[in-house]
């Protein structure tokens, strides 16, 4: 199968040279990659273009440069847009895969017809690329290699899939995006998994492949440290920026069965009610309501929302 490895850029000059280099040094080299930078003011785009002339990369890698900011998901949309291969893989700025990480997720969709993307397990650096270890760690790697099914109630449970561990079927993705809003604002990799996983069509394998590195600038805002993690008014707007890709979701009627939307509306109910029990300050509110969304609530959400409140 042909490959197209899409990336979208912006300031990301401190660590891009390390994924650059774990993209061109894989076991299945991709056909092309596609680098889409919004608008860097830093040395990014110099990294970019010497990394290319270095390594004599300029018929297969291409860097469009924006003239105007498009912002995180626009950007990343553009980029997916000008991917022409078979599979495309999505790429983050700041992360390492692991040399066989194309190789291992195009056999799957090569093998699965029905598959239209797959994910792989990863583990978490911090901005010197050291292991981390933090109570919100992503599934744990087992190896087996083996393949399970990702139910769309997973996608909205659980948000372990960033778009640095997910392929798709670019036919696939073709079909449906073109008739999205150019204005959509769902993050690219939170969109692509809901819809393949609501097609029972998202497959993941246990294997380690890419490890997502966790430092101060994260576009995703993702976070390690119990100070940060622990702290009512960042939970706060984190799940309000949540609730708003959610309402999006509804908004923009992305999700096209029964199953799925009643998915997404219980997910909306329980990001309401866990806002407000928050702000209620009241321990037994925040148990009582984990309790009732005891589906969608993980045990370690709850801890981290309880201790926030006896803070």
């Amino acid at each position: 199968m042909t490959i197209s490895v899409c990336m979208g850029t912006y300031n990301g000059e401190k660590y891009i040279g390390q994924q650059l280099y774990s993209i061109l040094h894989q076991t299945k080299v991709p056909d092309e990659v596609i680098i889409c930078d919004d608008g860097s003011q830093d040395g990014t785009l110099e990294k970019i273009q010497d990394f290319i002339a270095d390594n004599h990369l300029e018929n297969s890698w291409h860097l469009h440069q924006n003239q105007q900011n498009k912002g995180y998901p626009v950007n990343f949309y553009y980029a997916c847009s000008l991917c022409t291969k078979e599979v495309v893989f999505l790429s983050d700025q700041d992360d390492i895969w692991c040399e066989t990480k194309l190789e291992r997720m195009s056999n799957v969709l090569e093998n699965d017809l029905k598959a239209k993307a797959v994910c792989c397990k990863f583990g978490l650096i911090d901005a010197q690329g050291s292991n981390l270890q933090t109570i919100m760690a992503p599934t744990h790697n087992r190896g087996t290699g083996q393949l399970r099914n990702v139910a769309i109630e997973d996608v909205f449970y659980k948000c372990e899939w960033p778009g640095m561990v997910v392929a798709y079927r670019n036919a696939w993705f073709q079909t449906w995006f073109s008739a999205m809003p150019d204005t959509c604002t769902i993050p690219h990799d939170f969109l692509i998994c809901a819809r393949a996983a609501e097609e029972q069509g998202f497959l993941q394998i246990d294997e380690e492949l890419a490890y997502h590195r966790r430092h101060d600038n994260n576009a995703g805002g993702e976070e390690h440290r119990l100070s940060k993690l622990l702290n009512k008014q960042r939970k706060l707007k984190e799940i309000e920026d949540y609730l708003r890709i959610l309402d999006a979701f509804t908004e923009e009627n992305v999700l096209q069965t029964q199953k799925g939307n009643a998915a997404l509306q219980q997910k909306r109910q329980s990001m309401r009610d866990r806002y407000e029990a928050l702000q209620s300050r009241k321990i037994g509110r925040v148990i009582a309501n984990a309790w009732k969304h005891r589906r969608e609530v993980r045990l370690v959400t709850l801890i981290c929302d309880v201790v926030i409140v006896k803070k």
